[in-house]
């Protein structure tokens, strides 16, 4: 199995944790070899590369990034995809019970265990397998990247409370299935996981293979009210305020006043416009049974 590792995951923790992958490897007996990215989309080439070859599973140690950059070179093709994860968020992993603090667990599920078929998003030319964000979700990503010293659910926590000072309401229009919405927001999350931003149940009832995103939105919340309601969103209680709401769509479509980045799977790329859309079963990833 070839291994696609990202050495700047989780603030340059990959390159510590090459080492650690390369002894459990060969404690297993597992015949893998290991390439590592150079540049941001290198994950893409090479996942393409070795789908295009022939190569029946590969696997990705790194973060949620890592892993949409090769889903995008994957969508399509027969290659299954195991992810040994070593992220800042690791949201994918913890949406689909793949071990997240246990390597050897991680590697002998990657090697034996069966895949099955996940949706993933689609934006233009870009894949995402749990979240694509706008607003707010968007300065968070960029305060978890800066922070060196902390990863996992804390980054993600002193990441919140560093953006709060750019918390602003924008107009948007939201284009769903059956419904077209005109609100003030703080923050639009088109979720195909249950998890993002390290452990935030943001989307509760969200499923992977159902044909669907779970879009929450976020409409006008005052520093302080999001301050006192934030930790509720560790179990998915704070659609019990008011700003919250989710909608279920197939499709998303957002249009902004002024250009806005948009964030996917934690990394930062593109701008409004969004036109999203569901790619149903868009790629096979080895995790425990459903």
């Amino acid at each position: 199995m070839k291994i696609i590792a990202n050495p700047r995951a989780g603030h340059g923790r990959g390159a510590r944790n090459l080492s650690a992958l390369q002894e459990a490897i060969r404690r297993g007996g597992y015949d893998c070899s290991v390439v590592a990215t150079e540049h941001p989309g290198h994950a893409t080439e090479l996942a393409r590369r070795l789908a295009d070859a022939g190569e029946p599973r590969i696997a990705v140690f790194g973060g949620d990034g890592t892993i949409g950059e090769s889903v995008d070179g994957l969508v399509g093709s027969e290659t299954e995809l195991a992810i040994l994860p070593t992220g800042t968020g690791n949201d994918v992993a913890r949406s689909l019970d793949i071990p997240r603090d246990d390597l050897a667990r991680a590697l002998d599920l990657a090697e034996r265990g069966t895949a099955r078929p996940i949706d993933v998003g689609r934006e233009r030319d870009r894949h995402f397998v749990s979240v694509l964000g706008l607003g707010f979700p968007t300065d968070v990503a960029d305060q978890a990247n800066r922070i060196g010293w902390l990863h996992g659910s804390p980054a993600f926590f002193v990441a919140v409370y560093k953006a709060l000072g750019r918390l602003r309401p924008v107009p948007l229009r939201i284009e769903l299935d059956d419904r077209a919405l005109s609100v003030n927001c703080v923050a639009v999350l088109v979720q195909n996981t249950p998890y993002t931003g390290g452990g935030l149940h943001m989307a509760p009832g969200a499923e992977v293979d159902d044909g669907q995103f779970d879009v929450v939105i976020v409409e006008e919340i005052g520093k302080l009210d999001l301050m006192v309601h934030f930790p509720k969103t560790y179990s998915g209680r704070h659609f019990e305020h008011r700003s919250f709401s989710l909608r279920r769509s197939s499709r998303v479509t957002i249009h902004s006043p002024t250009s806005m980045p948009k964030m996917f799977d934690g990394d930062l790329c593109g701008r409004t416009p969004v036109e999203a859309c569901v790619v149903p079963g868009g790629v096979r990833i080895v995790a425990p049974a459903a």
